[in-house]
């Protein structure tokens, strides 16, 4: 489900900083007035849907867009890493990625999915949901790689996911 407001302070801190952006100019962009950004950034107010939307439309900011999509997901999407034992530069989020992609192909490789679901045991169950975990450490560890990439390079993620859909499509992905 998602929420129809969210208070988005830390994103809106981080789209003025990726974009260079003081309060005006992003009240300006999308058509609400500077006293609002500033509550929302302050969180004195939740950000509305169709604002983030219209955000999300203007800007390309992948940590930005990341921080938001948790948000309004109630947490269902990867959120941007900024704890104390994450270092926020690509050459150690590659490092991160690639070390939580090893730990889920492990378990992949280790536990077997043979067996259908209504036939597992509890203790077969505890180990599919082992896998779901490193599978959503591995999906953030690379979310956030390729969004710091993507901005530390000036790549638009937006595009590249557009670009992209076209060769899923052939493969009979999506």
């Amino acid at each position: 489900m998602i929420k129809e407001s969210v208070y988005a302070a830390s994103a809106i801190e981080t789209l003025q900083k990726e974009e260079g952006l003081e309060g005006v100019q992003l009240a300006m962009d999308l058509n609400v007035s500077p006293q609002l950004i500033s509550n929302i950034k302050h969180g004195h107010r939740k950000l509305q849907k169709d604002i983030a939307k219209a955000s999300l439309t203007t800007y390309d900011s992948p940590m930005y867009a990341m921080e938001l999509l948790y948000e309004f997901s109630e947490g269902y999407t990867a959120p941007v890493l900024k704890g104390k034992a994450i270092e926020h530069h690509r050459l150690a989020l590659e490092e991160f990625a690639i070390q939580q992609t090893r730990e889920v192909i492990q378990i992949l490789e280790e536990v077997s999915l043979l067996k259908p679901p209504n036939e597992t045991s509890e203790e077969e169950k505890k180990r599919i949901r082992e896998i779901i975990y490193e599978l959503l450490d591995a999906e953030t560890a690379i979310a956030n790689l390729k969004a710091i990439l993507a901005n530390e390079y000036g790549i638009s993620l937006k595009k590249c996911i557009k670009d992209r859909k076209p060769y899923w499509k052939s493969k009979g992905w999506i």
